[in-house]
């Protein structure tokens, strides 16, 4: 995972009706759960291929779905590393020859791939685990699902504050004078911050100006634009950043080593999420039901504890719980997906390069 995930939209998501009309008709076909694993390991010697992401990223997901998936299958699992602009770059390479069975990648990649016939529509009803994944988190009608969230909220310097801070306004306080961090220009967290700032100025993604004007005022206020996260985890200790505009889980290891930074998720005018994605590609050369298991494993709150705890991904499925709050203050919980905020991603494209040459030209020029 890196600064220049992408976000999703809400534009291309199964209505709660049919989502629910359709996972109504799983229950019917599929009255015991995850039959297929009480039948002891009958996938031995199949193999599935798998997509995601290598470094912290990976190793969480080998740990909490690929390891589980392959114990109670006996099923091979062989693993591409990438980003998710190589999982584009190989769907797309691999459009007449299919060589991966699941590709997991931030949701920009369903949104890019889709209109490519790439990806084939998730049969929900063979995927049990998804009647417990909240339905803004399917993406694109079905062809993708995601099983976490990652979300830029507020970082803050406990030394500074007491208290988490409740709204994002906190960021344009007189007091924090140079001491506040933000993202790069290049990163979609920036782009999130520009949306963000509108929402607080009366407008919205496609009433951009009140944001452009709002974050003009937030120039005297920066101390630097954070590319560097150890550094900047220092600068927090040190005092010189009292409060950033980030993902908190970038300083995860910091906070683990008593640095005065904490995360909230708790600001009164919802978080921005983007979403990390399951999807299947369209003809691809594995065992069908083997790639739905894999899903469903994904989607399982036992494995969505298992990620969140190692690395602060938040759940999608709403059955998860987890009462430390070193962990819920990083994340979105299920009971705070109601204040979930989206940006749609295909207008967010269309947009970014001007946005980004604005976003220098208010805050640094």
């Amino acid at each position: 995972m890196s600064k220049n995930r992408s976000q999703r939209g809400s534009g291309h998501r199964l209505s709660r009706k049919k989502f629910l009309t359709t996972i109504g008709a799983a229950a019917t076909v599929f009255a015991v759960p995850n039959v297929v694993f009480g039948q002891a390991k009958r996938f031995a010697g199949k193999t599935l291929s798998v997509h995601f992401w290598s470094g912290p990223e990976g190793d969480t997901i080998i740990k909490n779905v690929v390891d589980p998936f392959k114990a109670e299958t006996g099923a091979e699992v062989v693993i591409d590393y990438g980003n998710t602009a190589n999982s584009i770059a190989k769907l797309r390479a691999q459009k007449n020859d299919p060589q991966l069975d699941v590709t997991m990648m931030d949701d920009v990649g369903i949104y890019e791939t889709a209109p490519e016939g790439l990806l084939m529509k998730l049969d929900l009803s063979k995927i049990l685990n998804t009647k417990d994944v909240d339905p803004q988190f399917i993406v694109k009608d079905g062809l993708g699902i995601g099983f976490f969230t990652f979300g830029d909220t507020l970082v803050y310097n406990t030394n500074y504050y007491k208290s988490a801070p409740t709204s994002y306004e906190a960021l344009w306080d007189p007091k924090l004078k140079g001491k506040v961090g933000l993202p790069t220009s290049d990163g979609t967290d920036a782009m999130k911050l520009i949306v963000l700032s509108a929402k607080l100025a009366g407008g919205d993604e496609f009433r951009i100006e009140p944001g452009f004007k709002k974050l003009a005022t937030l120039k005297p206020n920066v101390h630097s634009f954070v590319s560097d996260y150890a550094a900047a985890g220092e600068l927090m200790k040190n005092g010189d950043i009292a409060l950033m505009y980030y993902l908190p889980y970038l300083w995860k290891e910091q906070m683990a080593r008593g640095y005065p930074i904490k995360g909230t998720t708790k600001v009164k005018e919802g978080v921005f999420t983007a979403i990390g994605t399951c999807a299947i590609p369209k003809g691809h050369p594995g065992s069908q039901e083997l790639a739905e298991l894999f899903v469903n494993k994904a989607l399982s709150a036992e494995a969505q504890v298992g990620m969140a705890k190692g690395l602060w991904w938040g759940p999608t499925n709403r059955k998860v719980k987890i009462s430390d709050p070193s962990v819920t203050d990083n994340l979105v919980m299920p009971e705070e997906f109601p204040r979930v905020l989206h940006v749609d991603p295909i207008h967010l494209a269309k947009v970014r390069q001007q946005w980004i040459q604005r976003y220098d030209q208010v805050l640094k020029g």
